[in-house]
């Protein structure tokens, strides 16, 4: 591995909008600075998306990544000759879409482990496209872990700048939640999310736990997983040094940490925090995989068919994805940030 680090960006659903926001990336070297970026994926959708967005600036291309990274140049388009597309139908899902997705994450974890790559930033993929294609995982992140034959527990975070929120289970039924919450759970989650909120600057991070049920229960009213579960796990979070406070009630929740200053929030389930951080900051959320052998980014919006191949998308959440990327892949080489960046 170089000593600068070497960070690759995929196109995102062919479908979406991904292949457009990439594009509207190249007017922003700003964002991995000091490192070097290898936009990977086929060139008929990095053309269709520069298309789009109507930028012209082009990129030396890449047949073979190692050639790719040595390149002088500080951004590159590696052509990844696996991926095979037909008619795109933009604004749907599809196999193809899906598959190509699926199998750049996959390539993206081989050059992980071959010490080429230190982060890898991918535009919005969609499940459905990566399902039809034939692979049913809860999320495209699971997906790379289970190929990497990854079993550590490995968290998404999605942070809009000042608020960082993660939450015991995700993309699972809302029927299923109760039965997957457990005090052992919330607990490695907590030790997880304090560690990464550290790899961020944050000293000591404060977390607000929230509850479950409706007012946190009522004192068991209408639920005791306040009182059985959330409770004892971060009462033993605290006996470890974590800077943890609740169970707060859900609908509450958002206001305290902003009263308070509190940076991050742990929810039990997707909703309790997406909703709130979507309404706070859409534009801006980034989702990050800080538990994986290497760094994962993302914007936290979706592929957003309603829009693709229109010009309107907009590049703020893929542009903090890169810029969250970068700073995590120089902080763990141990390289500076820049003037005037904190740690």
């Amino acid at each position: 591995m170089t000593d600068t680090p070497v960070i690759l960006s995929t196109l995102g659903d062919a479908g979406g909008v991904g292949p457009e926001l990439v594009a509207r990336t190249l007017d922003h070297p700003e964002i991995t600075r000091g490192c070097k970026r290898v936009i990977a994926g086929h060139p008929r959708i990095f053309d269709m998306g520069r298309e789009v967005a109507g930028v012209a600036t082009d990129l030396p291309r890449f047949t073979d990544i190692e050639a790719a990274i040595a390149s002088p140049d500080p951004v590159v388009f590696y052509h990844f000759d696996t991926l095979h597309y037909g008619d795109i139908d933009v604004g749907k899902t599809s196999a193809q879409a899906g598959l190509a997705d699926y199998q750049i994450g996959c390539h993206a974890a081989d050059l992980s482990a071959a010490g080429l790559i230190d982060a890898f930033v991918w535009a919005p993929v969609n499940k459905a496209s990566i399902h039809k294609a034939g692979h049913h995982y809860e999320g495209y992140k699971a997906g790379i872990a289970d190929y990497m034959g990854f079993a550590e527990r490995s968290t998404e975070i999605n942070t809009i700048g000042h608020l960082w929120t993660t939450r015991v289970t995700s993309h699972i039924p809302i029927s299923a939640i109760a039965g997957a919450i457990s005090e052992d759970a919330i607990f490695d989650v907590l030790t997880y999310f304090d560690r990464e909120l550290r790899r961020f600057g944050y000293a000591d991070p404060r977390i607000a736990v929230s509850g479950l049920n409706p007012h946190n229960g009522d004192e068991g009213a209408f639920g005791r997983e306040e009182i059985d579960i959330i409770a004892p796990a971060i009462e033993k979070a605290k006996a470890r040094g974590l800077n943890v406070a609740g169970p707060y009630p859900a609908d509450t929740i958002f206001l305290t940490v902003q009263d308070e200053g509190i940076p991050a929030v742990l929810s039990m389930y997707h909703d309790q925090c997406q909703i709130a951080t979507k309404l706070m900051g859409f534009d801006d959320g980034v989702t990050y995989f800080g538990g994986l052998p290497f760094i994962l980014a993302t914007p936290a919006h979706g592929t957003a068919f309603d829009i693709a191949g229109q010009g309107k998308a907009r590049p703020n959440a893929i542009l903090k994805a890169h810029e969250l990327a970068r700073r995590a892949a120089l902080t763990a080489k141990g390289l500076p940030l820049g003037e005037g960046e904190a740690a």
